[in-house]
């Protein structure tokens, strides 16, 4: 076995010095720390974003009728939309103290209150105009003095404020209770369902839409991290020890196939911590925002590398397999990819070609969960790779089924022992060969048995 192409031979000592190497590397030691953190902190940032639109209404509530310095409101209302004192509701904000009148019962216009604002005073100044359905466009714009001595984010808040009470207004004058509205104004889902089993899944999946868009893109976000990370340090790894000459002395006491799996084992070491120690970070990060801001909602956990193990111990079996098995995939790529360059210029064309495979996965991770198209979701399972970026994400939000999800992970299997087999067999060929660029169709010879050309340029 030790002269079998297929040795393991120096593997440990390949893992060591790789992983070493890649943590005294300032720039790689940098990024594991910068990952751990935007990893940790994904969370909170995501559910300040979420709570940062609900803030506008709530400030409102909450502004203190001290830090209000507002005197008086000009109404001048042009929209033909009653909008009296009672639909604001001042009274139960920070502004309540604010005298209202309207100046147009005087029949004065807005050119005639401008020039006598004082510091403290603002004209709500309401206008419509039709659009080209023939129905009337709104605009409401604050006023205020060229010197005032009002914050601007006073009047965005009771501008904010205003504009909804303005639409309550609207729809009360049109007949349309607010309530009923809003549930009028949510449409219909385009999605179909057309059989009573497609019907009682729909009914009783376990996810909202938001939770499934969290799912697929914390996914989404994970995959391309580890692959990106880990396929641009192998490759750059390969080729640099093939251009210096490095791998023609380690061959001798090391087998190549230990060489591409010392680093791909390194590799997974690296990017395996960052996503243990982030997902650690995560959970520390999200409690705390729950001590400081209470339990969060749905819409506060978009992104969230806590959401994947949020489904329960078998399906976050199934994520992490699945991100286990695709990160061995794209690693022998990768090893393959770096053994094939000899300068700099093709290992910028190989990690770009791998760089597009993992973006086309990524859009497939982040997309395919939300169409929720069932013909795509069940074909997609039987496309090698490509289904590992959402097949997961669809079992876990119950788009497929079991038994088609054994059936990926038997396809991906057998990919990824194939693509081991074809990385034992091509690999010390290509690091031995010096000078262009290895085409793939001489790689394809090396794996089918027809590779003289190739022999001919191997280092004695």
């Amino acid at each position: 076995m030790k002269n079998s192409i297929y040795s393991m031979q120096g593997v440990g000592k390949v893992y060591k010095f790789t992983l070493t190497q890649a943590f005294k590397n300032k720039a790689y030691r940098a990024s594991f720390i910068i990952m751990v953190v935007m990893i940790m902190l994904l969370g909170p940032i995501m559910r300040l974003g979420a709570s940062s639109g609900e803030s506008v209404g709530e400030s409102v509530s909450n502004v203190k009728e001290e830090d209000v310095n507002i005197t008086d409101l000009f109404i001048i209302n042009e929209s033909g939309v009653r909008f009296e004192q009672e639909s604001m509701q001042l009274e139960k904000t920070g502004f309540k103290k604010i005298n209202i009148s309207y100046p147009a019962e005087d029949n004065k216009k807005l050119e005639d209150v401008m020039p006598t604002l004082t510091a403290g005073q603002v004209v709500l100044y309401i206008t419509d105009k039709p659009a080209a359905n023939g129905l009337s466009v709104y605009q409401m714009n604050l006023i205020t003095a060229d010197k005032t001595d009002i914050k601007a984010d006073l009047l965005d808040d009771l501008g904010s404020y205003l504009k909804g009470k303005f639409d309550d207004a609207r729809y009360i004058e049109a007949g349309v209770d607010k309530e009923l509205f809003d549930i009028i104004s949510q449409g219909f889902n385009e999605k179909k369902t057309y059989t009573d089993k497609e019907f009682t899944t729909a009914k009783n999946r376990k996810y909202t839409d938001l939770e499934v868009v969290s799912l697929g893109t914390t996914f989404a976000v994970i995959l391309m991290m580890v692959l990106s990370m880990a396929s641009s340090y192998i490759i750059t790894s390969v080729m640099e020890e093939k251009v210096s000459k490095l791998v023609e002395t380690l061959v001798i006491s090391v087998k190549p196939l230990a060489l591409v799996m010392g680093k791909i084992f390194a590799m997974m070491t690296y990017v395996g911590s960052i996503i243990v120690l982030g997902f650690l970070g995560s959970r520390l990060s999200n409690w705390v925002m729950d001590m400081i801001m209470g339990k969060a909602d749905e819409n506060a956990q978009r992104i969230n590398i806590d959401a994947l193990f949020k489904v329960g111990t078998v399906n976050a079996i199934i994520v992490v397999a699945t991100v286990l098995i695709t990160f061995l995939i794209f690693a022998f790529m990768s090893g393959i990819a770096g053994g094939a360059c000899s300068k700099t210029e093709d290992m910028q064309s190989a990690t770009g070609t791998i760089t597009m495979l993992i973006m086309i996965g990524y859009i497939v991770a982040m997309i395919v969960p939300q169409l929720d198209i069932s013909a795509l979701n069940h074909a997609i399972v039987y496309v090698p790779i490509v289904a590992c970026f959402a097949a997961p994400v669809l079992y876990i939000i119950e788009s497929i089924t079991l038994v088609e999800l054994i059936i990926f992970f038997v396809i991906n299997i057998t990919i990824t022992v194939a693509m081991f087999f074809i990385c034992a067999k091509v690999y010390r060929k290509l690091i031995l060969i010096d000078g262009s660029k290895v085409k793939f169709i001489t790689i394809l010879k090396m794996i089918f048995g027809r590779d003289n050309a190739a022999k001919k340029k191997e280092v004695a």
